[in-house]
Formats: structure tokens, sequence, C-alpha cells
């Protein structure tokens, strides 16, 4: 089973079908029927992905590969970050963690930091937790453990959740490139720390929302509530099936009377740092999914692609996407001290797919484009050589 999470293509296909797996539970009232077409086009997919997962396991394009990279040139890298993050809470005059813990209300990290510097700059960082992750896993070195804590420290300063998030299940999946087996004991520990861990954020959930609020917005099944189940899961199923919810329901509504090829390649296949800034200047039609409710906001990788192409954009989006996956395996070859860590990040992405479209998140795309550049400068007579 773990070993299997070694390899992206498969992560895509066990996403997914959890997800389908998940919908069927049926405790909501919200949650529109899937169609044939909607099976049909996951059926498909997941035909695609098996299919290069085999290919890429046959010729042993993934492999465990030790990094070399110098400890100097970690070190290195985290200090620059770390007096950028400097320079933007200066800029900022502010620390949005301290300004919640002294009751202020502060800048929202969404709005935090300086245009385009911040862009690059949690991208980098998210790239070196996941690279000096994989190091330590090479190398078990105590001094490039304690800079994979501490690059935690600015995400942590700025309230950025999806950074700490996306480090630590990249650092899992990195984790499993450097165990030969995985206990039953430790599988059933995982299993139980899984299983609080959907439980708490379930509480968290409540606090937020004020108890019964949720289970009244989305309707929640009478069967359901007067199960024995905690309610608190409530909320992981909400939030896994929503996404296939919003769109299903997005093609249940949505009428794409003219298609939109430019701005379906202008906004689903580029990184929002382009579109966001680009998009109306060059009176480009951004186009949404249609969300069964308004603060369910996801529709998997592909929905807001149906809304201009109608469903020639979910067949196109794929083929791109698979196309992008193996483009990169191709650029970090299985040799470079980046390999793992890039597999580490393209595992993430695909599974993160299931929410929304996550190559056009610049922080996650660029992490990526950093991979691929420090692998081709690796071997050069450069600062980024390796021993």
């Amino acid at each position: 089973m773990f070993k299997l999470l070694r390899n992206p293509f498969y992560i895509y296909v066990m996403g997914f079908a959890l997800t389908f797996l998940v919908y069927t539970l049926d405790w909501s009232n919200i949650y529109p029927d899937l169609t044939i077409e909607m099976k049909v086009f996951f059926t498909i997919t997941f035909i695609f992905f098996i299919f290069f997962g085999l290919l890429i396991r046959s010729f042993n394009f993934i492999r465990h590969t030790l990094a070399k990279t110098r400890e100097k040139l970690i070190s290195n890298c985290f200090y620059i970050i770390m007096v950028f993050y400097g320079v933007e809470f200066i800029f900022e005059k502010d620390i949005p963690l301290l300004a919640k813990l002294i009751g202020r209300s502060g800048v929202n990290y969404m709005e935090f930091g300086i245009p385009l510097l911040h862009g690059i700059l949690i991208s980098f960082n998210s790239f070196l937790i996941a690279h000096s992750f994989a190091l330590y896993m090479s190398t078990k070195s105590k001094k490039v453990l304690t800079y994979n804590f501490l690059l935690y420290l600015p995400p942590l300063l700025i309230i950025n959740r999806s950074i700490i998030v996306f480090g630590i299940l990249t650092s899992f999946f990195i984790y499993l490139h450097f165990v030969n087996k995985v206990k039953l004991k430790t599988s059933i520990k995982l299993v139980v720390i899984g299983l609080f861990g959907l439980y708490l954020f379930g509480v968290i959930g409540n606090l937020r929302s004020g108890g019964d609020y949720i289970y009244v917005q989305s309707q929640a099944e009478d069967d359901f509530m007067k199960s024995s189940i905690p309610k608190e899961y409530y909320w992981t199923y909400l939030y896994t099936a929503s996404p296939l919810a919003n769109f299903q329901n997005t093609v249940n509504k949505k009428r794409v009377d003219n298609y939109d090829f430019k701005g379906f390649i202008f906004y689903e296949n580029l990184p929002k740092i382009i579109s966001k800034n680009l998009g109306d200047p060059l009176n480009i039609e951004r186009r949404d999914l249609v969300r069964i409710v308004p603060w369910l906001t996801v529709g998997t990788t592909y929905a807001r692609a149906f809304s201009y192409l109608g469903w020639y954009g979910p067949y196109l989006l794929f083929l791109s996407n698979l196309l992008v996956y193996l483009i990169v395996l191709y650029l970090v070859p299985r040799k470079s001290s980046y390999h793992v860590t890039t597999i580490g990040i393209l595992s993430v992405i695909v599974l993160l797919n299931i929410f929304t479209n996550m190559l056009i998140v610049t922080g996650i795309s660029f992490q990526l484009a950093y991979c691929i550049i420090f692998a081709f400068f690796e071997r050069k007579t450069f600062v980024l050589k390796t021993y």
C-alpha cells in the first residue's frame, strides 16, 4: 500500500477514488447525484494514470536517490529567505501572528507581503522545506533537520496554513521513499493519528461555526445525525466530497454557449501570478464554477475548466496536466539529488488536485520550477554544485 504512494500517478487514482467513496456516504442532501458523463470522465483519467504509472514503474523512472546537496547551500538559502521575510515585515509594519495574539486584526495572509516578491518567497520557502527534509533523510544531519524545522517559522508568523500543510504532506511522501517497509504497528499508529486529526479538524470546525450551524446549512441527513458516528467527522465528509459536488453542479447548471479557449489557457494553465495581474489589463474574461453553496468554494481541478469549454475543458486540462507531470520527471532525472524532492512535491500536487487546480497556484507550481533549475545546475561548476 505505502509503496504505491511513491508513485504520483497512482496517488491520483487513489485520491479521487477516495473522494468517490466518501461521496457515496450521502450524509448531505445538497450534493447532486453523479451523472454517467462524470463517471466516464474519471474512469478514462484513471486508465491513463494507471497506464503511465505502470510505465514509469517498469522503466524505473522513480528511484530512491540520496540527496547530496551541500549543507552550506541549505544554510545560505535559509538566511536569504529570512532576510526577505524581514524586509516584508518591515514593509507591512506588522507580524500577523503577534497581531492575533494581542487582539488586533492584523494583515490577512492573502494580502501580506510585497507583490511578486511574496509569491516567489513562499514558493521557495516550501521548496526548501521539502528539499531540506530529503537531505536530512539522506544524511541524518541534525543541523539540516534544524533548518527544516525553522523554515516552518515564517509561515507560522504570517499564519499561512497552506505552506505548513503542504510541507508536512511533502515530507510524508519523501519519507516513504526512505523506508523499505512500514511495520503493521506503525501503520496502525498512522491510522489512529489520522482519525484523531480528522476528529480534531471537526472539533475546530464546530468551534468556529458555532455548533449546529454547519449541519443545518449543509442539510445533513437525519440518518447520519441519529447515528453513533461522531458528528465531528462530518466536516471531513463535507470538505472531501464538496469539490466533486461542485464539479457536478457546474456540469448540471453551467451553460457554456460560447467556448473561450483563450480564457481556458490563460486562467487554467498559467500560474496565477500571471493571470491575476494580466487578466484584467488584457481584458480576458474570467469564468467560475457553480457552487452548491457559497462557502464551499472548490470544484476539483476540473470544474472551472468546464466553464470555459464544456466537457472539452476537463479532458484538455487532464491531458495538459499529465504532460506537465511527465516533462517534470524527465527534466529532474532519477540520478539528481532533487529527484525525490520533486516526486514528493509532485505527489502532493496530484493529491490536492481533488480540491482545485494546484498547478496554477504560484506558491506550488514554482516549486517544480526550482527543482528543475537546481537539478540543471547541480552538476555544473556553479554555487549549486553538490559534493
